[in-house]
């Protein structure tokens, strides 16, 4: 079993890494392997009892993250232990890209290049991002930031938390599966329906909990008491029985309207998101990922769970 200290340095080198790296090369990106399995099952579906196969594939690909993190526990001594188990601690969440992206949106909106903020969307929201005007792209952000928050950060280190590594993985495994085949439409619907479920239950308490960060976060950067309160009544608008939760706190702190067309509106009393909101968001989003990090290493217990 590896000391308690040993893990806190994984944390603390793990986010170095974020903030002074950002994400590794495709190659060597744990995430991208992680993608290249999910392919490999994807392409042998069967025509017939898809939705048995993908639970399979799910329990599968989980297993095998799992798996990884164990290994790496186990021989992960000294210092080259300690950088291969932060590097692969640092793919399982993502602070610095997303922060700068949105950065990078904010920036395009306010020098009215519409085009390219439509196009550099697609890669940072799910939806059709062809016909959105200058607020619902600021929009389209600030809901990406308040989901990734939670999918993103809160919870892979929700799970090293309680499962060390291999807790961590398996949650980026289950996020990248649903990423990848949690659709609601064909060819997915079936394939993808077991990681889609598995998705939800990973982020349930998640989802719950970043509404306490986000609190804590609009005392500095929003309004705290608007934050819960438009949660409270707006967390279940949305078609996820999670990302409600953070998308909503978020539109409550920073008083703008956050409508995805065609499919909810969270903060409806509010005015439509200018983008200054960007730059709010991201301040509330990186303090309260801050939070996260520094709660979990005062607590000083990681993991609560060893392999």
């Amino acid at each position: 079993m590896i000391a308690i200290d040993f893990w806190l340095q994984v944390l603390v080198l793990a986010l170095l890494f974020d903030i002074f790296f950002g994400e590794p090369p495709s190659s060597v990106h744990p995430v991208v392997w992680m993608g290249k399995l999910i392919n490999f099952f994807v392409s042998r579906a069967p025509a017939h009892h898809r939705r048995l196969y993908g639970f399979f594939m799910a329990i599968f690909c989980t297993g095998a993250a799992v798996s990884g993190g164990m290994i790496i526990t186990y021989f992960g001594k000294g210092v080259p232990g300690l950088i291969i188990a932060a590097f692969f601690l640092k793919s399982s969440f993502s602070i610095r890209m997303l922060l700068v992206r949105a950065l990078e949106l904010k920036k395009d909106l306010e020098e009215k290049r519409i085009e390219k903020v439509r196009n550099d969307l697609r890669t940072f929201v799910g939806r059709d991002t062809s016909g959105l005007n200058e607020h619902q792209s600021a929009s389209a952000v600030i809901e990406s930031l308040a989901e990734s928050f939670v999918d993103g950060i809160l919870s892979p280190l929700f799970y090293f938390l309680i499962f060390g590594l291999p807790g961590a993985l398996a949650y980026r495994m289950i996020n990248t599966l649903d990423s990848m085949v949690g659709y609601k439409k064909e060819p997915f619907i079936d394939l993808g329906y077991a990681p889609a479920r598995l998705d939800d239950l990973a982020n349930w308490a998640p989802a719950r909990i970043s509404l306490i960060f986000i609190l804590i976060a609009s005392v500095f950067f929003g309004k705290p008491f608007a934050a819960v309160k438009t949660c409270i009544r707006d967390h279940n608008k949305t078609a996820s029985p999670n990302s409600g939760w953070s998308m909503s706190a978020v539109s409550g702190a920073l008083q703008v309207r956050l409508e995805k067309i065609g499919y909810h509106v969270l903060g409806g009393e509010f005015k439509d998101p200018q983008p200054f909101h960007i730059r709010r968001a991201v301040m509330i989003v990186a303090l309260s990922s801050f939070l996260v990090i520094t709660g979990i290493y005062l607590i000083g217990i990681v993991p609560l769970i060893q392999f």
